[in-house]
């Protein structure tokens, strides 16, 4: 993307107007012209299997699965993926009626409703992250090591600060 298409979409994507023009300004909105084309570039070799969000969905509950050998609780999950306890019951009930997962209780307290991953479910986790992992290896081809080592540095220093900040807001 160049400069000029870039000073374009500043004044559409409704940077602030104390922004527009700075680098800051720039780099907010070349970040949000490029999250939605990610998206799209990811679910297009994803081949439709699952979407970026099921996907999402289904890493929480595999990484809660590791944590709790049960299953994930639906409220962990709607921490872990920031949606409301509605919007993790409707996720839930597409990935159940899909076959990628299966509610249970809990042996210990039976008022306890887990979820967890089915062999389908599994699979289609394992085949949706290779694609993924295909994707974005092919985008950073070409790439040399001092510039894969800056790119890593600066998404893991935006990660910590997404995190400080979703704490803050949800601690």
């Amino acid at each position: 993307m160049d400069g000029t298409h870039l000073s374009a979409n500043l004044s559409t994507t409704g940077v602030a107007g104390s922004e527009a023009g700075t680098l800051t300004g720039e780099t907010i909105g070349a970040l949000l012209d490029l999250l939605p084309r990610l998206g799209r570039a990811l679910k297009s070799h994803m081949g439709g299997s699952l979407t970026p969000q099921q996907m999402h969905l289904l890493l929480a509950v595999c990484d809660l699965s590791r944590l709790h050998e049960e299953g994930a609780q639906p409220g962990e999950l709607s921490r872990r993926c920031l949606l409301s306890s509605p919007a993790i019951t409707a996720a839930v009930d597409d990935l159940v009626e899909h076959g990628l997962c299966v509610r249970t209780h809990s042996e210990k307290d039976r008022r306890k409703v887990l979820v967890r991953l089915t062999p389908q479910g599994q699979l289609a986790l394992q085949q949706a992250r290779a694609a993924a992992t295909s994707a974005l290896a092919g985008l950073l081809a070409g790439w040399d090591e001092a510039r894969m080592r800056e790119f890593l540095a600066m998404l893991r220093e935006l990660d910590r600060s997404v995190a400080a900040t979703l704490d803050q807001a949800h601690g």
